[in-house]
């Protein structure tokens, strides 16, 4: 047990440092083409590269459950618990993006329910849920608002090509380290799943879920924070797209996948909790505090519920 928690805790700390060296890397390319927050947020951010890289480790070293708890806990975690806390640390509403961007991760969660109806997501249906995530891509890119009009405010100021090459080499190098800590955190995983009688979705779900996000909690609360709530939102929306098309058919490319109970349970609960924050945006306009505690406490009975799966 302390070997497993001892892997688990080290491979988020290794996790944390590749992606924190992706990231800044990525973005520092994405800022010289001038896109706005919002698209900086659901391509960048959106994808989170941890929640990646946990999630086809766990596929490649044959734990799906594992690899579909993760990928689903990861969207419940942030649509709950990171950004709840960052409604609740706001100074003020937070304003919501447009209504195309809200809606457009409904499609990729409706595929997303299709595909694992039957607790099992084939290489074809994974094939299917990559192009679906790609069309998001697309449309985010060619109708994300604000999008030629931010250049000037996402542009770094260093002459020369430094800044290109020193972004890149920081992109690459992350993700090799990013690799390094998602194999510990899997490993650490299945022996935790070995060593209790807690399901492997579960595991997946609440613990390495939590772990290879707890990151998306200053993703939130830092951008509303200092006035950039469009960075936030569009790490909210992109996630949700991402996670229940384009990582779920990437996982299912290296390796078909089964899910157990903990697992569909989780894909649920991310869906309840799309539900809440999308319906709020689009009749409001703006969530705040009470959208926060409301979406915590929802966290919370999900916790309960998964555990007794």
């Amino acid at each position: 047990m302390f070997l497993a928690i001892l892997l688990l805790l080290a491979g988020a700390a290794v996790l944390y440092a590749g992606a924190e060296a992706a990231v800044r890397g990525a973005a520092g390319l994405a800022r010289v083409t001038g896109i706005s927050a919002f698209t900086l947020g659901a391509l960048l951010f959106g994808v989170d590269l941890e929640g990646t890289g946990a999630a086809i480790v766990a596929s490649a070293q044959g734990e799906p459950a594992l690899a579909t708890g993760e990928i689903f806990g990861t969207v419940v975690f942030l649509f709950s618990a990171a950004f709840g806390a960052a409604l609740l640390f706001s100074n003020e509403p937070v304003p919501a993006p447009d209504a195309v961007m809200i809606v457009a991760p409904a499609l990729h969660l409706i595929a997303g329910a299709l595909v694992i109806s039957d607790r099992f997501v084939s290489r074809l249906e994974g094939g299917l849920l990559v192009a679906l995530y790609l069309s998001y891509v697309v449309l985010v890119v060619r109708y994300a608002p604000e999008a030629r009009h931010r250049a000037h405010e996402l542009e770094l100021r260093i002459p020369g090509r430094t800044l290109p090459l020193r972004s890149a080499g920081l992109t690459v190098g992350g993700l090799v380290v990013i690799a390094g800590g998602a194999t510990a955190l899997v490993v650490g995983a299945a022996r935790l799943v070995a060593e209790t009688n807690l399901a492997a979705g579960f595991v997946g779900a609440a613990i390495l879920g939590v772990l290879v996000s707890l990151d998306e909690v200053l993703l939130e609360i830092l951008p509303i924070r200092r006035g950039t709530p469009d960075l936030a939102t569009g790490n909210l929306f992109g996630t949700l797209a991402a996670f229940t098309s384009g990582v779920l058919g990437v996982a299912a490319l290296v390796r078909p996948l089964d899910l157990d109970g903990a697992s569909a349970t989780a894909f649920l609960a991310a869906a309840v909790l799309y539900a809440v924050v999308a319906s709020v945006f689009l009749v409001r306009r703006e969530a705040w505090r009470g959208t926060g505690a409301g979406i915590l406490a929802l966290y919370v009975v999900w916790l309960l519920l998964s555990a007794r799966i």
